[in-house]
């Protein structure tokens, strides 16, 4: 494969590319409504917001963490565990929610409170998925992969032969993850590297590169997935993420977050951008307000009321509807 993209070595290059870029023109868009539930400060980023029932999580930088029981219209910081690092990723399955971030920090809660997870690794972690019957992942920095059998409690590292992908034996930044209720796993990454396994991490699948990162994926148990990144790219699975065709978005802004509905629509964020993508659609529909100007990340469907929620820069907090 070509030469590495140094630009997206790690959290500061991931936020620093996701800055260089800028929001393409879109030819058509639709109003949206943008109601701010948590402003911050301008050191302060959510970078993600995650739900299961009527609870919501809500975890960023700097050790920001915050919950909610209602849908998230109202928030409350978490205050009985904390640590240094920046909380990248976050799922929320049940009563059990798990974090990740820098430094190989693992979060979980659940019915008895939170906890410090030794997950065996002090690599950076960016993202974390998780199912109802226990299985979980987790991936991160140059090539990092992390399963889990019981819900977050003990982790596995997986071992890959990174030669299979480049033939330098670059082990890529893995940025994305999803796990589907018959724990299949697909991961996304560095040079639009998507990663399927349906043995619980034993075996993996090739199953797309490209040029392009990807920064988050989202497949559900319908086979529908999408997969987004740098230079507005966007990609479609209908068949449970074994391929993948491209959405045209009309943006070259980069796209960092998804939010899957009931409806079968998509909530796309990242750099000044919101997009919708409906499954049935070739393309995507810019959401168009005054107040969008801002870096949004992983966003969580739905939030009370409808819509998505959104986490992004200076530590905001926002419901984001399409009117």
């Amino acid at each position: 494969m070509g030469t590495r993209i140094g630009a997206m070595r790690g959290l500061s290059g991931l936020i620093a590319g996701a800055l260089a870029l800028a929001a393409g023109a879109a030819t058509a868009g639709a109003g949206a409504q943008l109601d701010t539930m948590r402003q911050g400060t301008a050191h302060e980023a959510i970078y993600c917001i995650a739900g299961s029932g009527n609870d919501r999580l809500a975890a960023g930088v700097p050790n920001l963490l915050f919950t909610s029981g209602d849908a998230g219209a109202t928030w409350q910081r978490v205050t009985e565990i904390s640590s240094p690092s920046a909380y990248l990723g976050c799922v929320m399955t049940g009563d059990t929610a798990l974090i990740v971030g820098q430094q190989g920090v693992v979060l979980r809660r659940d019915a008895k409170g939170w906890a410090k997870i030794d997950a065996g690794t002090d690599a950076r972690l960016f993202a974390v998925d998780a199912n109802a019957a226990g299985r979980a992942v987790a991936v991160g920095a140059f090539g990092t992969i992390l399963t889990s059998a019981d819900a977050g409690r003990t982790w596995q590292k997986i071992a890959f032969d990174w030669n299979r992908t480049n033939d330098q034996g670059f082990e890529p930044h893995l940025y994305g993850a999803s796990i589907e209720s018959d724990g299949a796993i697909t991961v996304v990454g560095e040079f639009e590297l998507i990663l399927r396994s349906t043995d619980h991490g034993a075996s993996w699948d090739i199953v797309h590169q490209g040029t392009a990162s990807l920064f988050d994926l989202k497949v559900e148990d319908s086979g529908i997935g999408y997969a987004v990144g740098q230079n507005g790219k966007v990609l479609r699975s209908r068949d449970h993420g074994k391929t993948w065709a491209t959405v045209e978005t009309g943006v070259t802004a980069n796209l960092l977050g998804i939010a899957r509905a009931e409806d079968g629509k998509t909530l796309v964020t990242g750099l000044r951008t919101m997009l919708v993508v409906a499954d049935g659609a070739a393309g995507a529909t810019p959401l168009v307000t005054g107040d969008i100007a801002t870096t949004w990340y992983q966003p969580a469907s739905p939030a009370r009321g409808g819509g998505w929620l959104v986490g992004g820069h200076t530590g905001r907090i926002a419901r984001v509807s399409q009117n």
